[in-house]
């Protein structure tokens, strides 16, 4: 028998939580250790190939819309095996909008020099009569 952990068979009550019956015999069976272990062996090899699928998304998502930072999102997904903040930093890179946020930025900047150069302006007559 290949999966037993005792040499010599133990004598009923020896345990204080002791299976009877089928489930005795359930659990004495080689054969369902024979369909477990395999069964144990393929859940844990889709677990990981559904971790990985799951630790790829940012890499994909990246080369998808063809970002400028494909690169350092897909050398951030091989460091986060290691340190999962930096997994999380190319989610965020891979995810953002980066469009947006220079529209945001160059606006901002637009809009201070607006106010800048109406400040430095001298104010005419038209001007104060108008406010």
């Amino acid at each position: 028998m290949l999966f037993h952990v005792y040499d010599d068979q133990k004598p009923d009550g020896y345990f204080v939580h002791e299976p009877f019956g089928f489930y005795r015999a359930l659990l004495d069976a080689d054969w369902l250790m024979y369909l477990l272990l395999p069964l144990l062996l393929i859940l844990a090899v889709l677990g990981l190939m559904y971790t990985w699928h799951l630790h790829e998304i940012p890499k994909h998502k990246a080369d998808h819309k063809q970002m400028r930072q494909a690169e350092l999102v897909s050398a951030l997904t091989v460091l986060g095996l290691f340190e999962h903040w930096v997994w999380a930093m190319a989610l965020f890179i891979a995810y953002t909008d980066w469009r947006a946020v220079e529209d945001f930025f160059v606006d901002v900047l637009r809009r201070s020099r607006e106010v800048m150069s109406k400040e430095d302006r001298p104010v005419t007559d038209d001007e104060g009569k108008a406010s």
